[in-house]
């Protein structure tokens, strides 16, 4: 129905539309964006093989370092990935292989597993951004900044994340 190539271009402006949908919590002198590029990246990752999504989630990546606007806020540069948020950034890359590789090696289709996996998926994408908040602002600051507000937000959206593969697997199942 659709190429390939297509799917991959959609999939990446949806990753970078999602980095617009963005509430700044008031929690540091700058503020804090709460986006929903998790949710994004949970879904990409769930209903594609791994190689896509290393192809769309690096492609983004490497989209904002070389300047253009598509990480939160409209942020771009090295900055980004070597700023505070950096390590959730790169996280996006490493969580997305993970929930990816477990849900196409292991053939999950079922909601139960396909949320465990999202969840697994979270916590390697809060080990990767609160690792690189302790390395910068320390262990208090990186759990205040990086955990705390958000963790709850965070299994709404693996959770919900889990609902539409789920929902998509079963859509596509009846269609075909």
């Amino acid at each position: 129905m659709f190429s390939n190539k297509l799917i991959i271009v959609i999939s990446l402006l949806l990753l970078i539309a999602s980095a617009y949908c963005s509430v700044t919590l008031p929690i540091s002198e700058k503020g804090i964006p709460f986006t929903a590029q998790s949710l994004v990246v949970f879904y990409i990752a769930g209903m594609m093989s791994s190689r896509y999504t290393l192809i769309i989630i690096s492609s983004y990546l490497i989209l904002g370092i070389v300047g253009l606007p598509v990480f939160a806020e409209g942020a771009s540069g090295w900055g980004s990935l070597s700023g505070a948020s950096g390590g959730f950034l790169y996280g996006f890359l490493l969580s997305g292989l993970v929930i990816s590789n477990l849900i196409n090696r292991l053939k999950v289709k079922l909601l139960l597993p396909v949320t465990g996996i999202m969840l697994l998926g979270t916590l390697v994408l809060f080990i990767f951004g609160l690792s690189h908040l302790t390395y910068s602002f320390g262990w208090e600051k990186a759990l205040e900044y990086g955990l705390y507000p958000f963790w709850r937000m965070a299994l709404v959206k693996a959770i919900l994340a889990a609902v539409l593969v789920w929902l998509s697997f079963n859509l596509f199942k009846k269609s075909s």
